[in-house]
């Protein structure tokens, strides 16, 4: 059987948080590969407008590429319309056929609340879910969905244990706007090319590679 990850999310901008649970859930549970998959239109996030998928799209390829076992789709982006996840991966299912297992990698607090997702019915009950888990963090609640969804929908449930890290596109991005540094938040590759590109609203000389330094070598 061949087992593949499939990570949807907005990606904006991919960190290292995204990265680490991606290889963990790799690792922990024998995943022959991770799909990344940038949301065009988030349901969740209908109010607020991301970033160019193409240029979340470029960053995501850049953070994977040193590693053999990650790659990315445009499967959404393509699309015209928000982004359902059973929609994509009932697409990625017929694509790589009966002989793959997908599992769809998230995080705690969305896994939280995947009852309000659209289908969440068929979703629960066609798919296999990997869900994130920092120490100490939603524990309780998390176990009881865990066993929720199990008893509910039959839903392949597994937590993916993950080290204690507080890394959030948010912050990154408000840091971006202030000329703040990300040093150790994501890639040297993406935060040069968030910069050459002036996203997030950088409104400072963005001239590569001098006034770069700051953010990539991680001062202030």
């Amino acid at each position: 059987m061949n087992k593949i990850g499939i990570f949807g999310g907005s990606f904006d901008p991919i960190h290292y948080g995204h990265l680490l649970l991606a290889e963990q859930a790799r690792s922990l549970f024998n995943l022959n590969r991770v799909i990344f998959v940038p949301a065009k239109i988030s349901p969740f996030k209908l109010n607020t407008v991301p970033t160019r998928g193409e240029d979340r799209y470029v960053m995501v390829l850049k953070a994977i590429e040193e590693n053999p076992y990650f790659f990315a789709s445009d499967y959404e982006l393509k699309k015209e319309t928000v982004s359902y996840t059973i929609e994509t991966l009932r697409a990625l299912k017929e694509e790589w056929g009966s002989e793959t297992e997908l599992y769809f990698i998230t995080g705690t607090d969305a896994f939280l609340g995947i009852e309000d997702w659209a289908h969440a019915k068929e979703l629960l009950t066609e798919f296999s879910f990997l869900v994130g888990n920092r120490p100490g963090y939603q524990d309780e609640a998390l176990e009881r969905m865990l066993v929720e969804v199990r008893n509910r929908y039959g839903t392949k449930v597994e937590k993916v244990e993950m080290p204690k890290v507080d890394i959030s596109s948010t912050d990154i991005k408000d840091r971006f706007y202030h000329g703040k540094s990300v040093k150790y938040l994501l890639p040297d590759s993406v935060a040069e090319y968030a910069i050459k590109n002036r996203l997030y609203g950088i409104n400072w000389d963005s001239t590569l590679p001098a006034s770069a330094q700051s953010l990539v070598n991680g001062k202030d």
